[in-house]
């Protein structure tokens, strides 16, 4: 490895070039952002998981033959869930909106509640992870 403001070879992983003392990392290392990448994995899980349960739920309506609109509401409550959370997701893997990211994780707490609660930990520990958003003037 050589120095790239002095040419001078230096050892492997040195932080400080021997020579001239310039900074070898570029400046501080990455911040690493798995929390939020995790996060998002979750809550879209969940959102296909609840989407997949919505449609159970609708293909049995129809196979029973069961009247009326209370059945309906909860398996529409479960495809807007659905939505939710892969947008939520979607949006805790770009790390932007951490507002809708936490919306999707608790939007699917009710239909799966494991990973609802995994997913809204997950997106509350990541919170410094997400791009700062400009404030309207």
């Amino acid at each position: 490895m050589f120095c790239t403001k002095c040419g001078k070879e230096t050892i492997d992983n040195a932080a400080f070039c021997a020579g001239c003392g310039a900074s070898l990392t570029g400046g501080r290392p990455a911040k690493k952002r798995i929390i939020s990448t995790i996060a998002g994995i979750v809550e879209i899980l969940a959102g296909v998981f609840t989407g997949i349960t919505g449609v159970i739920c609708l293909v049995a309506m129809f196979v029973a033959d069961l009247p009326g609109w209370y059945v309906f509401f909860p398996v529409l409550t479960l495809v807007v869930l659905c939505v939710l959370a892969t947008i939520g997701g979607i949006c805790a893997l770009r790390r932007k909106y951490w507002g809708m990211a936490l919306a999707g994780s608790i939007a699917v707490i009710w239909p799966t509640v494991v990973l609802g609660i995994a997913a809204v930990v997950l997106n509350v520990m990541a919170k410094n992870e997400f791009e700062r958003q400009p404030k309207p003037q």
